[in-house]
Order: structure tokens, then sequence, then C-alpha cells
């Protein structure tokens, strides 16, 4: 009824109008349906010069220009199809439909809004709605208008059900966008969409089989510290010092972790960690190194961004006994600024306690404090996701209760992880920290060989670089060729020192 009411404005319209208009109007429609779009573009924009006033024809131009990918040019011209008299009611569809495409949503509901006032094709408008609803994230509101829109017309039944498998699948809920795919397929195997949604219910079906909640990781490792002592780069006039012995070392590196992160629904995500971390050198043992840490991250994720709540609680040993306990609470945002570009921003607070206590030790020395720390950094993913560059700006106010350690500094840092070949990766990071200290030192001024000579405040700058190669020998069993470098620069002797460390290991995640 409503095809025969629009053809007979058509008819209208062209009887109306002098046979030129009549003659150019017929040529444009007649080029259209031929597909011969440019020269029907050409057309119509004549028809419009000559008789701007024209629904009809504003209506036929709008449709041109879809076909050509000009999408923008479409929705003015739906626009005058629509607020011109008489009224084109088939424009509604199509100028919500473009204004989906070019992510304008606040003007696409005003336009929904007005057909459902109108009463004009309902199920498809409807259809249109949950689009536009699973666009914003409105997820339930979406699914109660494709719903709707299936319910007043059974031909939408298919597309209906493959947008809310959709839905189902971006909410994590796999089960159900499982069933919703069977369902649709099972409407009528043999069309193009019901191909489409056999293929994707069996890509679902092998993520859910696939996910493990349960991640372990297991390496080993061997490396060689040419400084393991941080000594002085120049001589400070100490001998025990300047003559030690020792500083270069070897060390066998053990790792664990165990991962547990269940598939939830929704929006909401959880992860759980617990990991090992041990170095023990060939000689130098006092530096012997081990740490228990416990992570547990909530989070949930909006339409384009994610939030997580990052609670950790680590507690070190050195030379097997208890040196340091770190907790620390880091609410982490990340969202999606543009195309593939993410920025990530953070704010957080660490609470550290020292363990090992020296009888008489000077409290101007104690590093037990508060650690406030603010991000900033952006994350580039590329290679499909393969590999990625990041860059962040760090600040951290360490509040300790001895003077000597209070501190604020600023850290740059950037890492590019880069796909060389299928089992090869290469990653490059480096870091620049700029570290200001409150108070004068206690100990400058003294005479103390290693410290500045007249009372001063210490300033340090460090860089470190880091370079590592990893192949996959197996799946899951890969192998890791890492050097880095520390050069500490202070303006106190006895903390400015350069350090390499060169290293190979396996790691084996299951």
């Amino acid at each position: 009824m409503k095809k025969r009411i629009f053809i007979l404005l058509v008819f209208l319209f062209i009887f109306s109008q002098p046979t030129f208009a009549q003659d150019l109007l017929q040529r444009g429609i007649i080029e259209y349906r031929a597909e011969s779009y440019e020269e029907a573009l050409e057309t119509f924009k004549k028809v419009r010069q000559q008789y701007p006033s024209s629904s009809i024809a504003a209506f036929y131009l709008g449709l041109t220009y879809k076909q050509v990918g000009k999408y923008r040019e479409a929705v003015s011209n739906y626009r005058d199809a629509l607020t011109l008299t008489p009224r084109v009611n088939e424009a509604y569809p199509e100028i919500i439909e473009m204004l989906y495409n070019l992510n304008e949503l606040k003007e696409a509901k005003e336009w929904i809004a007005e057909a459902e006032k109108a009463g004009v094709f309902l199920a498809n408008i409807a259809f249109l709605k949950g689009l536009v609803l699973a666009k914003e994230g409105k997820n339930d509101e979406a699914i109660h208008a494709f719903t709707k829109a299936k319910t007043l017309n059974k031909d939408l039944t298919q597309a209906v059900d493959f947008q809310i498998a959709m839905i189902y699948a971006k909410e994590r809920k796999l089960k159900q966008a499982k069933d919703a795919l069977k369902a649709l397929i099972s409407i009528d195997p043999s069309s193009e969409l019901a191909s489409f949604a056999k293929e994707y219910e069996a890509s679902i079906a092998r993520v859910i089989e696939a996910y493990k909640a349960w991640r372990f990781n297991i390496g080993a490792s061997y490396q060689f510290d040419d400084n393991v002592v941080s000594k002085p780069t120049g001589t400070i006039g100490t001998a025990a010092v300047d003559n030690i012995s020792g500083k270069r070392d070897s060390a066998i590196t053990n790792t664990f972790a165990v991962t547990y992160s269940p598939m939830m629904s929704g929006q909401y995500s959880f992860a759980a960690q617990y990991s090992i971390f041990a170095t023990n050198y060939f000689h130098s043992y006092a530096y012997d190194t081990m740490a228990h840490s416990i992570a547990i991250i909530p989070g949930y994720n909006f339409q384009n961004s994610a939030i997580s709540l990052p609670l950790s609680y680590s507690h070190v040993w050195l030379n097997e006994q208890e040196y340091m306990t770190i907790t620390s609470l880091k609410p982490t945002l990340n969202i999606q600024l543009f195309n593939s570009l993410i920025g990530q921003f953070s704010v957080g607070y660490g609470k550290r306690e020292m363990l090992k206590y020296t009888q008489g030790a000077d409290p101007d020395e104690d590093r037990d404090g508060n650690l406030y720390t603010t991000l900033i950094g952006i994350i580039y993913p590329f290679k499909e996701g393969k590999g990625f560059f990041n860059m962040r700006y760090e600040y951290t106010k360490d509040d300790t209760q001895g003077k000597n350690w209070d501190s604020k500094s600023d850290k740059v840092s950037a890492t590019i992880l880069y796909p060389v070949m299928n089992k090869l990766n290469l990653s490059i990071s480096g870091d620049m920290t700029v570290q200001q200290f409150k108070n004068i030192h206690t100990i400058s001024g003294t005479g103390t060989n290693g410290y500045p000579s007249i009372p001063t405040k210490r300033r340090d700058k460090l860089y470190n670089a880091n370079a590592s190669i990893v192949y996959e020998i197996l799946e899951g069993l890969n192998l890791n060729l890492n050097y880095s470098y520390t050069r500490a620069d202070s303006n106190f002797a006895i903390y400015d020192y350069r350090k390499n460390i060169y290293g190979f290991g396996i790691n084996y995640e299951f």
C-alpha cells in the first residue's frame, strides 16, 4: 500500500510539472534503475536546480548519492525529502541508515522518533533503532527494539537474530550468542546470512572450547651482570668500595606465574595472579633475590574504554632474609582515542615497608614510605595487533620516613614490539627518569667519601635501555635473548654507576 502511495506521488509530480521536468525526472529514474549512477546523479541535480521545492527529486538525488558513496550529500537531500511538501516517507529509513553509517547517532534518533510518531515503516524503523542503540552500547534497549522489529515483520527474523547474536558476542555471552545463531540458521539454512552465521557459530564454539580460565607460565634464564653491586663509576676514595672485587657475576633466574581469568559475561572482567621471581648468583650470594607477588584485577568495559582496579602485594627477600613489602592500588583507564590509538591514564598509591633492620641504622636513611603516582600514555597497535608502540609519562612522589630518600621523579618511557616474522618478535624499550630529592642529604658536607663536600640535595638521572628477541620454538614454548643497559648519573659519586646485563632463557606458557 505504501509503495503504491509513493508511486502515486511520483506520478503526480511528473504530471504536475512542465514537460521538460517530466522528461528529466523520467530519464533520471531510468538511469538509476539501469545502475548508471553517475549519469543519474547529473540528471537529478538538474531537476533539483530547476525545481528546488521538489521532495521527489530530493529523494531520488539522495538515493543516487548513497549509491556513489557520498553519504553526507545523501543525508542533505533526504532531509529535504522529509521537510518539503509532499513528504516522502520512504526517506525515513534511508536517512536513519545514512546517519548510522556516519556515526551521527543523535540526529538518527531524532528521525527515528519522527518516523515512530508518523507511524510509517515501523518494523524497519525498529530494526534501525536497534542498530543505533547497539552502537551506543545500550544493549538491552537494542535487543528490545530488534525483538519488536521481528514481531512486526517476520521477514526480519533472520536479520534480527543475527544482530542479537552479535550483541551477545560483544557482551561475551558466548553461549547465548551460539544459541541465537543456531536459531537463525534453522529459519532458512540455505540463505546467505545463514551461511555466514554457520561460520560464526563454529568460530564461537571453538573459542568456548579453547578458552582456559587457568593459565600457567614457567621460565628459566641465565644472565651475566657486569656490575652486580652497582659499583660507582669513578674513584670515591674508600678502599672498600674502590677495590671491590667480584662485581661481575652470573645468575640463574627462575619465574613462575599462575593466572585465573574466568570468562565473564557482560561488561565486567576479572583476573587474579600469583607469581614467584628468584635470582641466584653464582658467587654474590648477598644479592640473591626472591619475590612473591599476588594481584587481583577487577575491571569494567565500556563501549570505547575500559577501567581496571589492580591491587597487588609483593614480598621481597634478599639473601634469604626478609627485605621489603610493597602494597599498591592503581586504578587505570584505557580509552580508544581515534582509529587504533589507545590512551592510558592512571593514578596510584603504594605502601613500602623495609623489613631488614640494622641495629643503630641512621633514621634519615629509612625508606619506609608512601608512593603516589600519576601516569599518562598512549598505545598504538599495528600489524593486526601483533605489534605495538607504547609511550608513557609517569610522575612519582616518594614520601619516605627518612629525609634522605624523600623525592619526586619524572619518568618518560617508550616500548616497541615488532613482529619480524611469523614466530620471531623484537622488543626494544627505553626510559629516562629525573629524580629530585627534597632535602639536603644529612651525610653530605660531613667529609664522607662519595658524598659532596658541602651540604647538597641529591639529584639523579637514570637511563635504561632494553632489547630482546623472542622466538617461538613450539606452541607456548619461547626462546628469549635479552640485553639491558643502565646508567645512573648522580651528583653523589656513591650513587653514580653503569651496568650491563646479558641473558638468554626459555619460557613455557600453558
